[in-house]
């Protein structure tokens, strides 16, 4: 396995999945036990804390920033809220002269005051203090008709939602979550799937993938955008006449639209179904190479020699073009995940303009979809992405927007491990032969032919067709027969 290589590439754009509320433990705190409870010493945990205290020994208050503790008292204030305690206050406890507060209690207190989050362990007798995240509660409420997810937030943020049957994305832009607090979601649910919560630097994203029978998700704000609802229905014909029903949820502000279906693939599932897509076709040649050489005619090629020759290992395959015809960049990958596709490998010849060039840049190399990790990579892209003008016969964009990106994170989030060890095995499989390794032979970069392929996913740059040394390979059945047996064996190591 090529561990090494993997972990390279993995480099260049590891989505980050962190648990985001970071625990800092608050030790040498003076805690005592009396009759069964018990007490911190508020003093020493107000120094702890770095927050500002007053002594009203006339009142036997105790100011702890903005929270006021009396002795012998059950009651505390903070700004307009009123806390009970347990027990009350204590002034000595084991005879020991102090500001006791009574554990756990106490607690609630310091974290609306602070905006953390406390944690009291009666066995180690510690306290664990976490930032509380922006997005500080997770609540699923069942309905007769469907299910309401809700998101509480400490402030209003900008928010992106989007809907690519079967997953629901929601964008909270510049706000932070403990991941953790989802992990018994699709337990409780009988609408969601599976949940990937994502934290980064510039937002908190949630993606849920919905069983079937349901409506489009619907996004509700209230309290001024500071409480978020996910509203899940069953489909009107999912749902059996029920007199005794719930009053249906109410209409949400904002209803997310629908988008053309894809099959989601599992991550992990055993890889069954193999999608080729020999790249260009028809009306579109792709590069002109060596003597001619048409990229379309080489990678059809290649393309049906590893069809053969996956079949024979048992593998279902699926081509996007089994002839010379022109089919658009986006219906390719829908296909693949229309089919049920396990593995998407898109199969193209390189290019470079300029006599001298030509003759000095040859390898292989592939690619994953992500932002260019280069310029070159980048201008790679925009020359495979030149296939859109074709369908439209004007100039279409060569490049993937900033905002379907925002809608790529889910399949990334997915699919880019699996993907990047696709890739590798690739490399490993490929080095050493007669075409040489361009750079480290591995990539990224936003071909939009791999955007909306939910599965591992690689495009394959299998030499360049304007090198006279590659040319001649490409186009020789030899050549042709040794990138199909190079191909398969990646493929089937990987499978396994």
């Amino acid at each position: 396995m090529p561990n090494k290589l993997f972990f390279l590439i993995l480099s260049c754009f590891f989505i980050f999945v962190q648990n985001a509320r970071s625990q800092d433990t608050l030790s040498g705190l003076k805690i005592e036990k009396k009759n069964g409870v018990s007490y911190v010493d508020g003093i020493d945990l107000g120094r702890k804390l770095k927050t500002q205290m007053l002594w009203r020994s006339e009142a036997g208050i105790l100011q702890i920033g903005t929270s006021s503790w009396a002795l012998d008292n059950e009651w505390v204030s903070i700004k307009d809220t009123t806390f009970l305690l347990k027990t009350a206050v204590q002034k000595s406890i084991n005879e020991k002269q102090s500001f006791w507060l009574p554990l756990p209690s106490s607690l609630p207190v310091f974290e609306r005051m602070l905006n953390k989050t406390f944690e009291y362990d009666s066995v180690s007798a510690k306290i664990t203090a976490a930032q509380i995240k922006d997005i500080w509660s997770v609540n699923l409420d069942a309905k007769n008709n469907g299910e309401v997810l809700e998101l509480k937030l400490l402030k209003a943020f900008v928010v992106e939602p989007f809907y690519v049957h079967p997953n629901y994305i929601l964008r909270i832009n510049g706000a932070s979550m403990d991941s953790t607090m989802f992990l018994d979601l699709v337990k409780k649910s009988a609408v969601i799937s599976r949940v990937v919560p994502i934290q980064d630097e510039q937002s908190a994203q949630l993606t849920l993938t919905l069983r079937d029978n349901w409506e489009n998700p619907e996004l509700v704000k209230k309290d001024g955008g500071k409480t978020l609802q996910i509203v899940l229905r069953k489909k009107l014909a999912a749902i059996q006449p029920n007199p005794n029903a719930a009053v249906p949820v109410a209409k949400a502000e904002t209803t997310i639209p629908a988008a053309g279906p894809i099959a989601a693939g599992s991550a992990t599932k055993k890889i069954k179904t193999i999608v080729i897509d020999p790249g260009h076709g028809g009306k579109d040649p792709g590069a002109i190479g060596y003597n001619g050489l048409q990229e379309k005619e080489v990678v059809l090629a290649v393309g049906l020699k590893l069809k053969n020759r996956l079949e024979e290992k048992g593998f279902t395959v699926r081509l996007t073009r089994s002839r010379d015809e022109f089919i658009e960049l986006a219906k390719r990958p829908k296909m693949a995940s229309d089919w049920g596709g396990d593995l998407f490998i898109s199969l193209h010849c390189n290019a470079v303009e300029g006599k001298e060039r030509q003759q000095k840049t040859d390898g292989f190399k592939f690619y994953i979809l992500r932002a260019g990790g280069s310029e070159e990579d980048k201008a790679i892209a925009r020359r495979e992405n030149q296939a859109i003008a074709l369908e439209s016969g004007k100039k279409g964009k060569d490049e993937i927007s900033p905002a379907e990106w925002i809608v790529l994170d889910n399949q990334l989030a997915l699919y880019a491990e699996k993907s990047a060890l696709l890739a590798g095995y690739l490399v490993e499989a490929f080095d050493g032969g007669s075409i040489k390794k361009l750079q480290t032979g591995a990539g990224q970069a936003g071909f939009m032919v791999l955007a909306g392929a939910y599965m591992p996913a690689v495009l394959a740059e299998l030499g360049f067709i304007t090198n006279p040394t590659d040319g001649a390979f490409l186009a020789t059945e030899k050549g042709q027969n040794e990138l199909a047996d190079r191909l398969t064996k990646a493929i089937t190591s990987f499978a396994k």
